[in-house]
């Protein structure tokens, strides 16, 4: 038996700090997705878009887990742009345009979440 004193988390069954912070991570960013597939279903279906585009730029905004400096920043930035550049594209009427900042979007938070996941 060591003498090392167990963390109370770990020995009631939850997750270490460094584990719930990568749990909360990938929450945060399947939440988005989640956001970004509704607005792109809307897109498509041409019912209430703007709304639902509205609502995937809400999930964006603020800070993610981390905080300003957080790993997930830089990705935020690039999404905060793909989605407010999709917006206006899609106001001006040039659906393929907004279609296509919409698609990378939800890929590269895809793509991102699968990196993260796998640490």
């Amino acid at each position: 038996m060591s003498s090392e004193p167990v963390e109370k988390d770990l020995a009631a069954g939850e997750p270490s700090a460094a584990e719930a912070s990568l749990q909360l991570r990938v929450g945060h960013l399947l939440r988005i997705e989640g956001y970004l597939d509704y607005a792109i279903l809307s897109m498509w279906t041409r019912t209430r878009a703007e709304v639902v585009m509205g609502m995937a730029e809400a999930s964006v905004r603020g800070e993610g887990p981390g905080g300003v400096g957080g790993p997930d920043e830089k990705l935020l930035v690039e999404l905060r742009a793909l989605i407010r550049e999709a917006r206006e594209y899609h106001a001006s009427g040039d659906f393929p345009a907004a279609m296509a900042r919409m698609r990378v979007a939800e890929d590269l938070a895809a793509v991102h979440t699968i990196r993260i996941s796998g640490e």
